[in-house]
């Protein structure tokens, strides 16, 4: 029989708040942020109260954690470095801990914030706490208050008695001996959840950092459900956590405006989409369940793990990762995007198109070395064709895999250039634009691709605004005050007139193709009116020798005023699929 690693040892909640609270016991850098909802909490709590059981915790004593490990909450600890680690159950342990020792949590938003459950004491419930809770007498609003009090329980018990008893004879009420009774031996209750026996299991102290971290990613069985991602992460902080801390800084950093950060208007990556763009960069890898064997040493000839290979592999790991948080790197690549005409989070349907074009672009940037310029055009014009056709929004780990197989056999810059413009072609054929885009406009979804490729379009081809001298570009930035956008998607056969004719559904009412861009105040003055009445007065606006070019723009057939609404939808699509064709080819 194998040795076993681990030792079963019933713990008391109470003694491991305490190990918690001064640092004794902490937890390892491997695991996600808090990632439970306050709901799960109020769950788990209820389940101890009935006395049912809540699962086992999985400890790791190890004697060196100096670089692994952090502590539970946002608070000082007496050890400086923890004595044991929480592979398993830190969900549980976490959530505990905040809520009987009124601590705050850090999430996976790298947010702080507390955790409040109420307790009815007369009903014997939990709930999340909120404003109509901390208003009602009947409530301890924050039982983290009750724990808090354990030191003169027997006081605070009389004093809630005592709160409810008053707030029933101001209602007219008495409280019952029976109910004063209840809501005491609730209370006792509440507070013997400290001396709630948890199964715990420790693993031996001699274990090494890849033992622990395959038996966290084998023996995971609550909370959020882990992927391939999770456990990648995990070796990464196994092996390097000064790498874990960077991607984490990076993707913080990119949610805040400061200069030199990788802050933007379209992206807050996370680890995961870090990990992705390093492995599909420095390893020509999709498929992350392939990734997490070759950074555990996987020789995938004869199924072996190697020591020298996983050090070998977490080396080139490393290499790829800084640069893909070279800050330089990124701002360039957010250039080729808004090049592509995609300037505004809002008009992202894929975030995967951003994190593997990102990919293509540091393999063009730095395997084969091509220019600043030249790399742009290239990447533009494939985001362009990513985003509007949903490239990587189906098989995703199968189709990168096919193109990452493409990349292994390219040498040099003018075959890796060759081979991006040869998949583009394959997918923006004549049929393409002529067929497949039209049907795909046919869509009142809010997040149709097609619909953002259009738009991306109209900033490519430095369109005009529709009755504006104004450019879509300009409007189309998000405003850094947070302020409203001045431009405005309006209906150009508006809703209300579409009623008045019969066609009442919102699907027919809300197609892509009756949608266009117009600046705030217009849509506000345009209103209700049908578009043959009020473009009587917007067409006197518009120059003779610029109606051509405002039309083309904005995909408007001639005399659309005047046609059926069927008709019109019908041939606009054909024209809006057009004007994506345009800006693509602006961008050749």
């Amino acid at each position: 029989m194998a040795q076993i690693m681990f030792t079963p040892v019933p713990r008391i909640l109470k003694d491991l708040l305490m190990e918690v609270e001064t640092g004794k016991l902490g937890l390892p850098e491997l695991q996600r942020g808090y990632v439970w909802k306050t709901t799960n909490v109020r769950d788990l709590l209820d389940s101890m109260f009935k006395g049912y059981p809540i699962g086992y915790l999985l400890l790791w004593d190890s004697s060196d954690t100096s670089d692994k490990s952090k502590q539970i909450g946002t608070d000082g600890k007496v050890y400086s470095v923890p004595r044991s680690l929480i592979i398993d159950g830190q969900q549980r342990l976490t959530s505990l801990y905040a809520v009987m020792r009124k601590k705050k949590v850090i999430d996976e938003k790298f947010n702080e914030r507390p955790i409040v459950i109420s307790f009815n004491p007369l009903r014997g419930v939990f709930d999340v706490g909120d404003n109509a809770i901390k208003r009602a007498s009947d409530w301890i609003y924050d039982i983290g208050e009750a724990f808090m009090n354990g030191s003169r329980s027997f006081a605070y018990i009389n004093e809630r008695v005592q709160v409810i008893s008053d707030a029933r004879e101001r209602a007219g009420l008495t409280l019952g001996g029976d109910d004063k009774q209840l809501i005491q031996q609730n209370i006792m209750n509440l507070l013997s959840l400290e001396n709630y026996s948890i199964p715990t299991l420790e693993i031996n102290g001699n274990a090494d950092g890849e033992s622990v971290s395959d038996i966290f990613v084998r023996v995971n069985s609550g909370g959020k459900s882990l992927g391939e991602d999770d456990f990648i992460l995990t070796l990464i902080s196994v092996y390097w956590q000064e790498g874990r801390n960077r991607m984490e800084e990076f993707c913080r950093s990119a949610k805040i405006p400061k200069q030199g950060t990788a802050y933007n208007f379209l992206f807050e990556p996370s680890p995961t989409h870090i990990i992705r763009a390093a492995m599909g960069f420095g390893f020509r890898i999709a498929k992350l369940r392939y990734a997490y064997m070759l950074l555990r040493g996987r020789d995938f000839d004869n199924e072996v793990y190697y020591d020298d290979l996983r050090e070998m592999r977490f080396n080139e790991l490393k290499n790829a990762i800084d640069k893909v948080l070279n800050v330089q790197a990124w701002k360039s690549f957010i250039k080729c995007v808004e090049a592509a005409g995609f300037v505004s989070k809002s008009l992202i349907s894929s975030v995967n198109a951003l994190v593997y074009s990102y990919t293509m672009f540091l393999i063009g940037k730095y395997s084969y070395g091509m220019s600043e310029s030249a790399l742009r055009k290239l990447i533009s014009k494939w985001f362009f064709m990513a985003a509007v056709t949903g490239y990587y929004t189906s098989s995703l780990e199968t189709d990168v895999e096919s193109d990452m197989a493409d990349l292994r056999s390219i040498k040099t810059e003018s075959e890796f250039t060759a081979l991006l413009e040869s998949k583009i072609d394959a997918v923006f054929t004549h049929d393409y634009f002529e067929i497949s885009l039209p049907d795909n406009l046919a869509n009142s979804a809010t997040r149709n691709p097609s619909w953002f490729g259009y738009c991306a379009a109209l900033n490519v081809l430095d369109a005009k605004v529709l009755f504006s001298e104004l450019r879509t570009r300009e409007l189309s930035v998000p405003a850094a005050d947070g302020t409203k956008n001045a431009l405005e998607r309006h209906h150009l056969f508006p809703k209300a007139y579409l009623a008045k004719i019969g066609v009442g559904d919102d699907r027919d009412r809300n197609q892509n193709a009756n949608f266009a861009f117009i600046e705030w105040s217009d849509n506000i003055e345009i209103l209700d009116s049908g578009p043959s009445e009020y473009m009587k007065d917007r067409l006197a606006k518009i120059p003779p020798d610029a109606k051509a070019s405002v039309y083309a723009d904005h995909a408007l057939p001639e005399g659309w005023e005047n046609m059926d609404y069927r008709e019109f939808l019908q041939r606009r699509r054909v024209l809006m699929a057009n004007v994506i064709k345009r800006g693509y080819e602006r961008l050749k």
